[in-house]
């Protein structure tokens, strides 16, 4: 074919060229652009069949980009592997990777005579051609593939040819160079948005911080207390916020509706959360906020694992105060995982609570010693001397002594919790329910809680609540004892209630004592020598606890019993479910025992004092 016969011309070569440029202009992607070429060279150089094959990554084979005419099976025959660049000899060769190997065009006129290329053998059957023209594709200073132009007839390539595929193949090479120039941009462009986005973010969070600072010390400045803090707190964070003491009681939290609690006790004992509490009390860490992975019982437990989603780790900020650790700030349930400006922010409200408690505390010393002088102003032997202003005092600190109250006392054999931890453990366990007028009073602790409704409960758990603060160190030992109606009363009965205390860590230290219904005998209690009275107990009722130890017959009991219902056999018959003649004999044989006659009212008056002492001093032993 001469020269005069290519089907070409300026105008038509100028217009693939432009269309080329607006292709790559316009970020079409390569593939489209390549099959544009393709075509472009079929038209220009009268091509039947032409391909743009690009090398892989590893440079081992040629795979097809962009093409015209070839058919889908051709297209996947030659990306299965067929052209491979550094084939081991000529039957595995192609005039392609020739191309690519030695940077120059190859023609071959007739592929059935073209012995040096084995592959085309195979290959040229399945689209049927018979003589192709493979030029490199130079890209900025390497060869990246070539383009293929086939022909359906055998036929030699003329120089013109073999110039306008040199000439593509250059335009290929110019519009890949672009396109990779242009995503190179787009990347750079991409990085910097993102950049910039990071530092408008950043940006915001600092600000976001900023404000957390003021409001904070808006709140400060108005006293808000706890309540107000973790309402504030949990409001920025968008999450639910606790503060709780060091035995774990919840002193406040937020918000009121969607509140989820930190951690309960079980989940913290699991490996992954001790691991992390026991961490953040380390030296050097005693401030910094601990990531709490909340794990369920067989669950993953490494933070991040599958299952461990960013709403399963709670944040938990120390609160210390003179280096010892008083309570935690739990964040619970927060929607993505913590920045760490967010983490110091946490920190400064941690901060900020342990001022708080700090303050609490000192309110609570300050009324403990009000209360203390109070108490020692009421419980004074000779009486109160100006009731008026004592009523007056009672109601500044919250308290109607006009009202009738239980006198409680609270003694520790053992080493005493520092002040104020003890009245602060007493108010603090009282709750539910109205804190009691509590202060130190001659080695012990005076509770005076309204009789109305029955403190009896809210003095137990009291008590179970300072053993667990206590224990093992030290033995409590509480007493409710009788209730006083008016201000003169309160002295004699903080003497009962304390011979009764007196009478029982003589003996075995410890329990709960109630002698609020003793009648005549809490006039010895106020009065008697406590070892003296155990030893007149032990003696008057010796005969009967042995001879009940050794062969049974229920004779306390049903002594107990019968002074109870007024020395009457039938209602004691009647209360222990057994015949009137039963109780008769038991009387009678308690008589024989201790040589004395039960008609006798003295008798029965020691004896009602004896089994009183005996469950004062022997109420934890099961007596």
């Amino acid at each position: 074919m001469s020269v005069a016969q290519v089907p070409t011309s300026l105008r038509s070569w100028m217009s693939a060229v432009s269309e080329i440029a607006r292709a790559v202009n316009a970020a079409e992607p390569l593939e489209v652009v390549l099959t544009r070429v393709a075509e472009h060279a079929c038209g220009l150089v009268g091509f039947e069949f032409c391909a743009v094959m690009l090398a892989d990554p590893v440079r081992e084979h040629l795979r097809v980009a962009g093409w015209c005419g070839l058919s889908p099976e051709y297209v996947a025959l030659v990306d299965g592997g067929s052209l491979l660049i550094d084939p081991s000899g000529p039957d595995l060769d192609t005039p392609a990777a020739q191309a690519f190997r030695e940077g120059r065009t190859v023609a071959v006129a007739d592929v059935g005579a073209a012995q040096s290329y084995g592959q085309l053998r195979r290959l040229a059957p399945a689209q049927g051609y018979q003589a192709l023209l493979a030029a490199p594709l130079r890209g900025s200073g390497d060869i990246v593939g070539v383009i293929v132009g086939y022909s359906v007839v055998a036929r030699e390539f003329e120089a013109a040819e073999r110039e306008l595929i040199e000439l593509l193949a250059e335009q290929v090479a110019l519009a890949m160079e672009t396109a990779r120039l242009r995503a190179a941009q787009q990347d750079v462009i991409s990085e910097l948005s993102r950049a910039n986005d990071e530092l408008c973010r950043g940006r915001a969070v600092l600000e976001w911080a900023e404000r957390q600072h003021h409001e904070l010390m808006r709140l400060v400045l108005e006293e808000v207390g706890l309540a107000g803090l973790v309402t504030a707190l949990a409001a920025a964070l968008e999450a639910s916020v606790t503060v709780e003491d060091a035995t774990g009681r919840v002193l406040a939290s937020a918000p009121e509706r969607g509140y989820c609690p930190p951690p309960d006790a079980a989940a913290r004992r699991r490996r992954p959360a001790r691991a992390a509490l026991e961490a953040q009390e380390a030296p050097g860490r005693r401030y910094s906020v601990a990531l709490v992975p909340i794990v369920a019982a067989g669950g993953p437990v490494v933070a991040g694992a599958p299952g461990v989603e960013p709403r399963e780790v709670a944040w938990a900020a120390p609160v210390v105060l003179g280096g010892e650790l008083v309570g935690r700030l739990w964040v619970s349930a927060p929607p993505a995982a913590p920045e760490p400006v967010q983490l110091r922010v946490v920190e400064r409200f941690a901060l900020v609570v342990a001022l708080e408690l700090l303050q609490q505390r000192h309110r609570v010393d300050v009324h403990g010693q009000l209360s203390g002088d109070l108490l020692g102003d009421l419980l004074r032997a000779d009486g109160p001397a100006r009731p008026r202003a004592l009523l007056d005092r009672a109601a500044a600190l919250g308290h109607d002594l006009s009202r009738p109250h239980v006198v409680a006392l609270l003694t520790l054999d053992g080493p005493v919790p520092p002040a104020p931890r003890l009245p602060e453990l007493l108010r603090a366990a009282a709750d539910p329910g109205p804190r009691p007028l509590a202060g130190p009073h001659e080695g012990g602790y005076v509770l005076l809680l309204p009789a109305e409704p029955d403190p009896g409960e809210r003095l137990r758990r009291m008590l179970a609540h300072v053993e667990q603060m206590v224990a093992p160190r030290a033995v409590p030992t509480l007493v409710a004892g009788p209730v006083a109606s008016e201000l003169v009363d309160y002295a004699r009965a903080y003497r009962v209630a304390r011979g009764a205390a007196v009478l029982r860590r003589v003996s075995r230290p410890g329990g709960f004592v109630d002698v609020r219904e003793l009648g005549l005998s809490a006039l010895l209690l106020e009065t008697g020598a406590p070892e003296a009275l155990r030893r007149f107990a032990q003696g008057l009722l010796r005969p009967v606890a042995t001879h009940e130890a050794r062969r049974g017959g229920d004779l306390l009991v049903t002594l107990r019993t019968w002074l109870a219902v007024g020395c009457s056999t039938a209602a004691a018959a009647e209360a222990l479910v057994v015949h009137p003649n039963t109780v008769g004999y038991r009387l009678g044989r308690i008589e024989q025992l201790i040589g004395r006659s039960l008609r006798d009212t003295e008798v029965r008056l020691e004896l009602q004092l004896a089994l009183t002492v005996r469950d004062i001093v022997r109420l934890d032993q099961g007596a």
